[in-house]
Protein backbone atom coordinates (compact mmCIF):
# COMPACT_ATOMS: atom_id res chain seq x y z
CA UNK A 1 0.00 0.00 0.00
CA UNK A 2 2.96 2.65 1.15
CA UNK A 3 4.84 1.82 -2.30
CA UNK A 4 1.67 2.13 -4.51
CA UNK A 5 1.11 5.55 -2.21
CA UNK A 6 4.31 6.84 -3.25
CA UNK A 7 4.30 6.12 -6.99
CA UNK A 8 1.26 7.89 -6.89
CA UNK A 9 2.21 10.94 -5.32
CA UNK A 10 5.65 10.48 -7.74
CA UNK A 11 3.55 10.18 -10.80
CA UNK A 12 1.73 13.89 -9.77
CA UNK A 13 4.53 15.68 -8.50
CA UNK A 14 5.98 13.94 -12.54
CA UNK A 15 2.55 15.52 -14.06
CA UNK A 16 3.02 18.92 -12.38
CA UNK A 17 6.67 19.65 -13.38
CA UNK A 18 5.40 18.68 -16.95
CA UNK A 19 2.42 21.48 -16.99
CA UNK A 20 4.80 23.77 -15.40
CA UNK A 21 7.55 23.17 -17.85
CA UNK A 22 4.67 23.66 -20.63
CA UNK A 23 3.46 26.30 -19.96
CA UNK A 24 6.87 28.13 -19.32
CA UNK A 25 7.65 27.20 -22.96
CA UNK A 26 4.66 28.16 -24.23
CA UNK A 27 3.38 31.59 -25.75
CA UNK A 28 0.23 33.13 -24.39
CA UNK A 29 -2.24 34.95 -26.31
CA UNK A 30 -4.60 37.34 -24.16
CA UNK A 31 -6.95 38.13 -26.96
CA UNK A 32 -8.38 41.04 -25.86
CA UNK A 33 -7.89 40.05 -22.67
CA UNK A 34 -11.17 37.97 -22.37
CA UNK A 35 -10.20 34.59 -23.41
CA UNK A 36 -6.23 33.95 -23.08
CA UNK A 37 -4.83 30.75 -23.84
CA UNK A 38 -1.17 29.03 -25.32
CA UNK A 39 -0.51 30.06 -28.68
CA UNK A 40 -0.58 27.70 -31.19
CA UNK A 41 2.94 27.15 -32.70
CA UNK A 42 1.42 28.12 -36.21
CA UNK A 43 0.32 31.58 -34.92
CA UNK A 44 3.65 32.64 -32.65
CA UNK A 45 4.82 35.72 -34.72
CA UNK A 46 8.36 35.74 -35.79
CA UNK A 47 9.30 39.03 -34.59
CA UNK A 48 8.23 37.09 -31.21
CA UNK A 49 9.95 33.83 -31.03
CA UNK A 50 13.65 35.56 -32.22
CA UNK A 51 13.30 38.00 -29.44
CA UNK A 52 11.16 36.95 -26.42
CA UNK A 53 11.85 33.63 -24.93
CA UNK A 54 7.88 32.14 -24.39
CA UNK A 55 9.57 31.38 -20.69
CA UNK A 56 10.42 35.29 -20.12
CA UNK A 57 7.17 36.20 -21.41
CA UNK A 58 4.88 38.43 -19.59
CA UNK A 59 1.47 39.07 -21.82
CA UNK A 60 0.15 42.18 -22.33
CA UNK A 61 -2.51 43.51 -19.77
CA UNK A 62 -6.02 45.07 -21.04
CA UNK A 63 -6.67 47.83 -19.00
CA UNK A 64 -10.60 47.39 -17.72
CA UNK A 65 -10.26 43.81 -18.43
CA UNK A 66 -9.44 41.94 -15.29
CA UNK A 67 -6.42 39.74 -15.53
CA UNK A 68 -7.17 36.31 -15.83
CA UNK A 69 -5.58 33.68 -13.53
CA UNK A 70 -3.58 32.13 -16.46
CA UNK A 71 -1.90 35.05 -16.84
CA UNK A 72 -1.48 36.02 -13.36
CA UNK A 73 0.27 32.04 -12.76
CA UNK A 74 2.57 33.29 -15.64
CA UNK A 75 3.81 36.10 -13.72
CA UNK A 76 4.05 34.22 -10.61
CA UNK A 77 6.03 31.66 -12.29
CA UNK A 78 7.94 33.98 -13.82
CA UNK A 79 8.91 35.80 -10.95
CA UNK A 80 10.09 32.41 -9.21
CA UNK A 81 12.31 31.67 -11.95
CA UNK A 82 14.04 35.05 -12.33
CA UNK A 83 14.46 36.17 -9.01
CA UNK A 84 17.74 38.07 -8.48
CA UNK A 85 20.35 37.80 -6.05
CA UNK A 86 20.84 41.52 -5.78
CA UNK A 87 18.53 41.64 -2.66
CA UNK A 88 19.30 43.40 0.74
CA UNK A 89 16.84 42.76 3.75
CA UNK A 90 14.89 40.45 1.92
CA UNK A 91 14.08 42.86 -0.87
CA UNK A 92 14.71 42.57 -4.39
CA UNK A 93 15.85 45.65 -6.68
CA UNK A 94 15.09 46.32 -10.52
CA UNK A 95 13.11 42.91 -10.60
CA UNK A 96 12.65 41.20 -13.95
CA UNK A 97 8.71 40.40 -12.73
CA UNK A 98 6.84 43.46 -11.05
CA UNK A 99 5.15 42.45 -7.78
CA UNK A 100 1.58 40.77 -7.19
CA UNK A 101 -1.31 42.42 -7.90
CA UNK A 102 -5.19 41.83 -7.34
CA UNK A 103 -6.67 40.86 -11.03
CA UNK A 104 -8.30 44.49 -11.79
CA UNK A 105 -5.60 46.47 -10.51
CA UNK A 106 -3.12 44.21 -12.72
CA UNK A 107 -4.79 45.78 -15.52
CA UNK A 108 -4.05 48.99 -14.40
CA UNK A 109 -0.46 49.08 -13.30
CA UNK A 110 1.34 46.17 -15.19
CA UNK A 111 2.00 46.91 -18.80
CA UNK A 112 3.52 43.44 -19.60
CA UNK A 113 6.59 42.62 -21.57
CA UNK A 114 5.00 41.80 -25.02
CA UNK A 115 4.50 43.84 -28.16
CA UNK A 116 4.46 41.75 -31.28
CA UNK A 117 1.08 40.25 -31.91
CA UNK A 118 0.27 37.25 -33.40
CA UNK A 119 -2.10 36.92 -36.48
CA UNK A 120 -0.92 39.90 -38.50
CA UNK A 121 -0.86 39.58 -42.15
CA UNK A 122 2.84 39.69 -42.36
CA UNK A 123 4.25 37.50 -39.77
CA UNK A 124 7.75 39.11 -39.15
CA UNK A 125 9.40 42.17 -39.51
CA UNK A 126 12.94 44.09 -38.63
CA UNK A 127 10.78 46.76 -36.88
CA UNK A 128 8.68 44.83 -34.83
CA UNK A 129 11.67 42.35 -33.86
CA UNK A 130 13.62 45.12 -32.97
CA UNK A 131 11.34 46.61 -30.76
CA UNK A 132 10.75 43.29 -29.12
CA UNK A 133 14.14 42.90 -28.08
CA UNK A 134 14.59 45.96 -26.70
CA UNK A 135 11.22 45.61 -25.06
CA UNK A 136 12.33 41.97 -23.47
CA UNK A 137 15.97 43.52 -22.64
CA UNK A 138 14.54 46.57 -20.41
CA UNK A 139 11.85 44.39 -18.90
CA UNK A 140 14.58 42.19 -17.59
CA UNK A 141 15.66 45.53 -15.20
CA UNK A 142 12.18 46.17 -13.74
CA UNK A 143 11.02 48.52 -16.63
CA UNK A 144 7.69 47.76 -18.48
CA UNK A 145 6.11 50.26 -20.82
CA UNK A 146 3.83 50.70 -24.34
CA UNK A 147 4.73 53.24 -26.88
CA UNK A 148 3.11 54.35 -29.98
CA UNK A 149 4.15 56.07 -32.47
CA UNK A 150 1.04 57.59 -34.84
CA UNK A 151 0.56 59.54 -38.22
CA UNK A 152 -3.05 60.46 -38.45
CA UNK A 153 -4.99 62.33 -41.59
CA UNK A 154 -8.29 63.90 -41.20
CA UNK A 155 -10.53 65.30 -43.67
CA UNK A 156 -13.74 67.26 -43.00
CA UNK A 157 -16.24 67.87 -45.90
CA UNK A 158 -18.00 69.95 -46.69
CA UNK A 159 -15.28 72.91 -45.92
CA UNK A 160 -16.16 74.78 -42.44
CA UNK A 161 -16.41 77.90 -44.24
CA UNK A 162 -13.03 79.77 -44.88
CA UNK A 163 -11.57 76.85 -42.07
CA UNK A 164 -8.65 75.02 -42.49
CA UNK A 165 -10.33 71.30 -43.22
CA UNK A 166 -7.13 69.45 -44.04
CA UNK A 167 -4.89 67.75 -40.97
CA UNK A 168 -2.03 66.00 -40.73
CA UNK A 169 -0.35 64.99 -37.66
CA UNK A 170 2.58 62.88 -36.18
CA UNK A 171 2.21 61.40 -32.16
CA UNK A 172 4.47 59.71 -29.80
CA UNK A 173 3.71 58.82 -26.59
CA UNK A 174 5.52 56.39 -23.94
CA UNK A 175 3.63 55.32 -20.62
CA UNK A 176 5.12 52.57 -18.08
CA UNK A 177 6.16 51.60 -15.02
CA UNK A 178 9.53 50.41 -13.66
CA UNK A 179 9.50 48.33 -10.80
CA UNK A 180 11.93 49.59 -8.72
CA UNK A 181 11.77 47.02 -5.84
CA UNK A 182 9.73 44.22 -4.47
CA UNK A 183 9.42 42.01 -1.50
CA UNK A 184 11.10 38.43 -2.19
CA UNK A 185 7.32 36.93 -1.58
CA UNK A 186 5.89 39.87 -4.01
CA UNK A 187 3.52 40.70 -1.43
CA UNK A 188 4.79 44.86 -1.62
CA UNK A 189 6.47 47.07 -4.16
CA UNK A 190 7.50 50.42 -5.22
CA UNK A 191 7.42 51.25 -8.82
CA UNK A 192 7.65 54.96 -10.94
CA UNK A 193 5.08 55.49 -12.94
CA UNK A 194 5.72 57.85 -16.26
CA UNK A 195 3.84 59.30 -19.26
CA UNK A 196 5.82 61.58 -22.00
CA UNK A 197 3.72 62.70 -25.01
CA UNK A 198 5.13 64.56 -28.11
CA UNK A 199 3.18 65.59 -31.14
CA UNK A 200 3.30 68.36 -34.34
CA UNK A 201 0.89 69.25 -36.45
CA UNK A 202 2.01 69.51 -40.25
CA UNK A 203 0.44 73.02 -41.41
CA UNK A 204 -1.42 73.75 -37.97
CA UNK A 205 -0.80 73.88 -34.35
CA UNK A 206 -1.92 71.08 -32.39
CA UNK A 207 -2.43 72.64 -29.10
CA UNK A 208 -4.65 75.87 -30.74
CA UNK A 209 -5.99 73.54 -34.09
CA UNK A 210 -7.04 70.81 -35.31
CA UNK A 211 -10.82 69.51 -36.25
CA UNK A 212 -11.79 70.46 -33.46
CA UNK A 213 -10.81 74.25 -34.02
CA UNK A 214 -12.28 74.32 -37.59
CA UNK A 215 -15.87 72.56 -36.35
CA UNK A 216 -16.45 74.18 -33.15
CA UNK A 217 -16.96 70.86 -31.82
CA UNK A 218 -17.13 70.29 -27.31
CA UNK A 219 -15.42 67.19 -27.75
CA UNK A 220 -12.26 66.07 -30.16
CA UNK A 221 -12.63 64.39 -32.81
CA UNK A 222 -9.03 63.87 -34.00
CA UNK A 223 -7.21 61.12 -32.84
CA UNK A 224 -3.98 60.73 -30.89
CA UNK A 225 -4.09 64.76 -30.35
CA UNK A 226 -1.90 65.16 -27.03
CA UNK A 227 1.28 66.64 -28.42
CA UNK A 228 2.77 70.07 -28.51
CA UNK A 229 5.45 72.78 -26.74
CA UNK A 230 8.08 69.56 -26.84
CA UNK A 231 7.71 66.66 -25.08
CA UNK A 232 4.95 66.72 -22.45
CA UNK A 233 5.13 64.83 -19.11
CA UNK A 234 1.20 64.00 -18.26
CA UNK A 235 2.28 61.76 -15.38
CA UNK A 236 5.47 61.18 -13.39
CA UNK A 237 4.71 59.66 -9.99
CA UNK A 238 5.94 57.48 -7.52
CA UNK A 239 3.97 54.09 -6.73
CA UNK A 240 3.63 51.61 -3.43
CA UNK A 241 1.77 48.48 -3.90
CA UNK A 242 0.90 46.10 -0.64
CA UNK A 243 -1.44 43.92 1.37
CA UNK A 244 -0.71 41.11 -1.94
CA UNK A 245 -1.53 43.55 -4.19
CA UNK A 246 -4.66 44.98 -3.04
CA UNK A 247 -3.80 48.19 -2.02
CA UNK A 248 -1.71 50.64 -4.00
CA UNK A 249 -0.84 54.46 -3.51
CA UNK A 250 0.16 56.82 -6.11
CA UNK A 251 1.65 60.17 -5.55
CA UNK A 252 3.16 62.91 -8.13
CA UNK A 253 2.01 64.43 -11.45
CA UNK A 254 -0.44 61.93 -12.27
CA UNK A 255 -2.72 61.38 -16.07
CA UNK A 256 -6.01 60.27 -14.11
CA UNK A 257 -7.35 58.92 -16.75
CA UNK A 258 -4.84 56.15 -16.99
CA UNK A 259 -6.92 54.60 -14.08
CA UNK A 260 -10.53 55.86 -13.61
CA UNK A 261 -13.12 55.46 -16.16
CA UNK A 262 -11.27 52.30 -17.92
CA UNK A 263 -13.48 50.68 -20.67
CA UNK A 264 -12.16 47.35 -22.42
CA UNK A 265 -14.18 48.41 -25.37
CA UNK A 266 -13.80 51.91 -25.75
CA UNK A 267 -10.33 52.79 -23.87
CA UNK A 268 -8.03 55.15 -25.20
CA UNK A 269 -7.40 56.74 -28.80
CA UNK A 270 -5.64 54.16 -29.97
CA UNK A 271 -7.01 51.18 -32.03
CA UNK A 272 -10.30 52.47 -30.15
CA UNK A 273 -13.22 54.54 -31.10
CA UNK A 274 -11.05 58.02 -31.97
CA UNK A 275 -13.44 60.79 -30.65
CA UNK A 276 -12.48 62.05 -26.96
CA UNK A 277 -16.40 61.33 -25.73
CA UNK A 278 -15.57 57.57 -26.23
CA UNK A 279 -11.49 57.77 -24.95
CA UNK A 280 -12.84 58.84 -21.18
CA UNK A 281 -15.98 60.69 -19.74
CA UNK A 282 -16.09 64.19 -20.68
CA UNK A 283 -17.77 64.89 -17.78
CA UNK A 284 -15.67 63.71 -15.34
CA UNK A 285 -12.66 66.53 -14.27
CA UNK A 286 -9.85 63.35 -15.21
CA UNK A 287 -6.65 66.25 -14.87
CA UNK A 288 -4.08 65.51 -16.42
CA UNK A 289 -0.35 67.08 -15.83
CA UNK A 290 -1.14 68.22 -12.51
CA UNK A 291 -0.16 66.97 -8.87
CA UNK A 292 -1.88 64.36 -7.61
CA UNK A 293 -2.78 61.56 -5.00
CA UNK A 294 -4.53 58.29 -5.90
CA UNK A 295 -5.18 55.15 -4.22
CA UNK A 296 -6.90 52.07 -5.33
CA UNK A 297 -8.38 48.97 -3.42
CA UNK A 298 -9.36 45.42 -4.21
CA UNK A 299 -10.42 43.20 -1.50
CA UNK A 300 -12.10 40.80 -3.43
CA UNK A 301 -12.08 39.79 -7.59
CA UNK A 302 -15.42 41.32 -8.08
CA UNK A 303 -14.79 44.91 -6.26
CA UNK A 304 -12.43 47.11 -6.35
CA UNK A 305 -12.22 51.15 -5.50
CA UNK A 306 -10.58 53.99 -6.86
CA UNK A 307 -9.87 57.51 -5.41
CA UNK A 308 -7.73 60.45 -7.54
CA UNK A 309 -7.38 64.36 -6.30
CA UNK A 310 -5.50 65.95 -8.46
CA UNK A 311 -5.35 70.20 -9.08
CA UNK A 312 -7.12 71.13 -12.20
CA UNK A 313 -4.98 74.31 -13.51
CA UNK A 314 -1.98 73.13 -14.46
CA UNK A 315 0.43 74.41 -17.17
CA UNK A 316 1.80 72.14 -19.62
CA UNK A 317 5.36 71.78 -18.95
CA UNK A 318 5.78 73.77 -15.67
CA UNK A 319 6.49 72.72 -12.30
CA UNK A 320 3.59 71.09 -10.66
CA UNK A 321 4.02 72.80 -7.45
CA UNK A 322 4.04 75.79 -8.82
CA UNK A 323 -0.11 75.81 -9.61
CA UNK A 324 -1.44 74.06 -6.34
CA UNK A 325 -4.39 75.80 -5.22
CA UNK A 326 -6.63 74.39 -3.30
CA UNK A 327 -9.20 77.07 -4.92
CA UNK A 328 -8.76 74.94 -8.19
CA UNK A 329 -8.40 71.38 -7.29
CA UNK A 330 -10.85 67.84 -7.92
CA UNK A 331 -11.75 64.49 -6.37
CA UNK A 332 -12.96 61.77 -8.35
CA UNK A 333 -13.79 58.23 -6.55
CA UNK A 334 -15.13 55.60 -8.52
CA UNK A 335 -16.37 51.75 -7.41
CA UNK A 336 -16.87 48.89 -9.62
CA UNK A 337 -18.09 45.89 -9.73
CA UNK A 338 -16.76 42.92 -11.68
CA UNK A 339 -19.40 40.09 -13.06
CA UNK A 340 -17.49 36.64 -14.69
CA UNK A 341 -21.30 36.34 -16.07
CA UNK A 342 -23.68 38.82 -15.78
CA UNK A 343 -27.49 37.09 -16.69
CA UNK A 344 -25.56 34.66 -19.23
CA UNK A 345 -24.29 36.97 -21.60
CA UNK A 346 -20.71 37.05 -20.15
CA UNK A 347 -18.13 39.25 -18.28
CA UNK A 348 -19.58 42.72 -17.46
CA UNK A 349 -18.23 45.62 -15.21
CA UNK A 350 -20.39 48.14 -13.72
CA UNK A 351 -18.38 50.97 -12.50
CA UNK A 352 -20.27 54.32 -9.99
CA UNK A 353 -18.44 57.67 -10.39
CA UNK A 354 -18.97 60.43 -7.79
CA UNK A 355 -16.84 63.80 -8.45
CA UNK A 356 -16.06 66.67 -6.13
CA UNK A 357 -14.85 69.80 -7.72
CA UNK A 358 -13.46 73.18 -6.48
CA UNK A 359 -12.89 76.12 -9.31
CA UNK A 360 -12.36 79.57 -8.79
CA UNK A 361 -13.87 78.87 -5.02
CA UNK A 362 -17.41 77.62 -6.57
CA UNK A 363 -17.90 74.00 -5.29
CA UNK A 364 -19.44 71.64 -7.26
CA UNK A 365 -20.39 67.93 -7.61
CA UNK A 366 -21.63 65.40 -10.19
CA UNK A 367 -22.44 61.65 -11.00
CA UNK A 368 -21.44 59.17 -13.60
CA UNK A 369 -21.33 55.72 -14.55
CA UNK A 370 -19.43 53.06 -17.01
CA UNK A 371 -20.72 50.45 -18.21
CA UNK A 372 -18.72 47.23 -20.16
CA UNK A 373 -20.81 44.18 -21.10
CA UNK A 374 -19.79 40.94 -23.58
CA UNK A 375 -23.07 40.27 -25.42
CA UNK A 376 -22.90 36.56 -25.00
CA UNK A 377 -21.13 33.99 -23.59
CA UNK A 378 -19.28 33.24 -26.40
CA UNK A 379 -19.61 36.02 -28.41
CA UNK A 380 -16.69 38.22 -29.82
CA UNK A 381 -19.36 41.35 -29.70
CA UNK A 382 -19.19 44.04 -26.85
CA UNK A 383 -21.59 46.95 -25.27
CA UNK A 384 -20.45 50.11 -23.66
CA UNK A 385 -22.07 52.99 -22.54
CA UNK A 386 -20.53 56.06 -20.29
CA UNK A 387 -22.76 58.77 -19.08
CA UNK A 388 -22.58 61.67 -16.51
CA UNK A 389 -24.11 64.95 -15.31
CA UNK A 390 -22.70 67.69 -13.80
CA UNK A 391 -23.94 70.83 -11.82
CA UNK A 392 -23.16 74.25 -13.06
CA UNK A 393 -20.06 74.48 -11.11
CA UNK A 394 -18.80 71.10 -11.54
CA UNK A 395 -19.27 71.37 -15.47
CA UNK A 396 -16.85 74.78 -15.36
CA UNK A 397 -14.05 72.33 -15.11
CA UNK A 398 -14.59 70.45 -18.24
CA UNK A 399 -17.11 72.61 -19.99
CA UNK A 400 -19.46 69.62 -20.50
CA UNK A 401 -22.60 69.68 -18.69
CA UNK A 402 -24.00 66.21 -18.95
CA UNK A 403 -23.04 63.06 -21.75
CA UNK A 404 -23.89 60.08 -23.01
CA UNK A 405 -21.36 57.67 -25.13
CA UNK A 406 -22.75 54.09 -26.06
CA UNK A 407 -21.96 51.80 -28.72
CA UNK A 408 -21.22 48.17 -29.84
CA UNK A 409 -17.54 46.92 -30.90
CA UNK A 410 -17.01 43.61 -32.13
CA UNK A 411 -13.80 42.31 -31.71
CA UNK A 412 -12.15 39.81 -34.60
CA UNK A 413 -14.65 40.57 -36.56
CA UNK A 414 -13.31 38.90 -39.38
CA UNK A 415 -12.45 34.65 -38.87
CA UNK A 416 -12.16 32.28 -36.00
CA UNK A 417 -8.66 31.60 -36.92
CA UNK A 418 -5.51 33.02 -39.10
CA UNK A 419 -5.22 36.38 -40.10
CA UNK A 420 -8.28 38.58 -38.41
CA UNK A 421 -9.06 36.11 -35.56
CA UNK A 422 -9.25 36.45 -32.27
CA UNK A 423 -5.82 36.85 -31.64
CA UNK A 424 -5.49 40.01 -34.06
CA UNK A 425 -6.27 43.32 -32.71
CA UNK A 426 -8.70 43.93 -34.85
CA UNK A 427 -11.87 44.98 -34.42
CA UNK A 428 -14.53 47.29 -35.74
CA UNK A 429 -16.29 49.63 -33.50
CA UNK A 430 -19.38 51.82 -34.17
CA UNK A 431 -20.54 54.50 -31.27
CA UNK A 432 -23.33 57.22 -30.93
CA UNK A 433 -22.35 60.47 -28.46
CA UNK A 434 -24.18 63.64 -26.72
CA UNK A 435 -23.00 65.88 -25.20
CA UNK A 436 -24.42 69.17 -23.43
CA UNK A 437 -22.40 72.27 -22.66
CA UNK A 438 -21.92 73.67 -19.37
CA UNK A 439 -22.12 77.94 -18.58
CA UNK A 440 -18.62 78.10 -18.91
CA UNK A 441 -18.83 77.78 -22.66
CA UNK A 442 -21.23 80.36 -23.57
CA UNK A 443 -21.63 81.75 -26.39
CA UNK A 444 -22.12 78.71 -28.10
CA UNK A 445 -24.35 78.25 -30.97
CA UNK A 446 -26.05 75.23 -29.79
CA UNK A 447 -26.45 73.61 -26.50
CA UNK A 448 -26.25 69.69 -27.42
CA UNK A 449 -23.86 68.66 -29.76
CA UNK A 450 -24.13 64.59 -31.72
CA UNK A 451 -22.06 62.56 -33.45
CA UNK A 452 -21.91 58.74 -35.04
CA UNK A 453 -18.78 57.12 -35.43
CA UNK A 454 -17.57 54.26 -37.62
CA UNK A 455 -14.11 52.80 -36.97
CA UNK A 456 -11.97 49.97 -37.80
CA UNK A 457 -8.73 48.29 -36.82
CA UNK A 458 -6.57 46.24 -39.52
CA UNK A 459 -3.11 44.67 -37.98
CA UNK A 460 -0.50 44.47 -40.84
CA UNK A 461 2.52 43.58 -39.19
CA UNK A 462 3.00 41.83 -35.43
CA UNK A 463 3.45 45.86 -34.42
CA UNK A 464 1.63 48.47 -37.06
CA UNK A 465 -2.33 48.64 -37.68
CA UNK A 466 -4.34 50.98 -39.68
CA UNK A 467 -7.25 52.50 -38.86
CA UNK A 468 -10.11 53.77 -41.20
CA UNK A 469 -12.10 56.16 -39.07
CA UNK A 470 -15.66 58.15 -40.02
CA UNK A 471 -18.19 60.46 -38.05
CA UNK A 472 -20.79 62.44 -38.37
CA UNK A 473 -20.85 65.40 -35.77
CA UNK A 474 -24.69 67.22 -35.55
CA UNK A 475 -24.44 70.88 -34.65
CA UNK A 476 -21.34 71.46 -33.14
CA UNK A 477 -21.49 73.77 -29.78
CA UNK A 478 -19.56 76.37 -31.49
CA UNK A 479 -20.54 76.45 -34.91
CA UNK A 480 -19.54 79.32 -36.98
CA UNK A 481 -20.65 77.95 -40.33
CA UNK A 482 -22.91 74.64 -41.26
CA UNK A 483 -24.56 72.99 -38.35
CA UNK A 484 -23.00 68.99 -39.52
CA UNK A 485 -19.85 67.78 -41.03
CA UNK A 486 -18.13 64.56 -41.81
CA UNK A 487 -15.15 64.23 -40.39
CA UNK A 488 -12.36 61.06 -42.40
CA UNK A 489 -9.79 60.07 -40.55
CA UNK A 490 -7.28 57.62 -41.61
CA UNK A 491 -4.38 56.61 -39.15
CA UNK A 492 -1.04 54.28 -38.99
CA UNK A 493 -0.17 53.56 -35.43
CA UNK A 494 2.99 51.66 -34.22
CA UNK A 495 2.32 49.76 -31.45
CA UNK A 496 5.36 48.99 -29.46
Amino acid sequence: MMNHTLCTLLAAATVCTAQTQHSLSTYLDTAFGWLPASMPEDVVPGSLRRALPAEHQQTRRYPGVPTSLLLLEQSKRHAASTSSATTRRNWEFFPASPQRFMPYLDSLFVPGNTCAEPCAFIDSDPISTSAQRVKTMLSGIGLQYSAVASYNYAHIAPAPGNRQRHFSAFNLQASGKWFLAKSRNNSQGIFLSFEADWGIGADFSERNGGVQNSLGTLSQPQSSLRGGNGVFLPELALGYSTLNGKWVGMVGTLDASNYLDQNAYAASWHGNLTNSAFGSNPCLPLEWGNWGYLTAWQPTDNFYAMYATTGCNGQINQNPFRNINSNHWVHVGELGFIFDDSWGMGPGTYRLQYALTRNDGATGDGIACNIQQQLGRNSRLGFFARCGYMDSDAASVTGVRSTVATGLVLQAPFTSSGWGSRHNNDQIGLGFLWLRAGGSERPYTHQDEYGLELSAVVQLTPTFYLQPDVQYIFNPIHADSRDNALVFQLQGVFSF
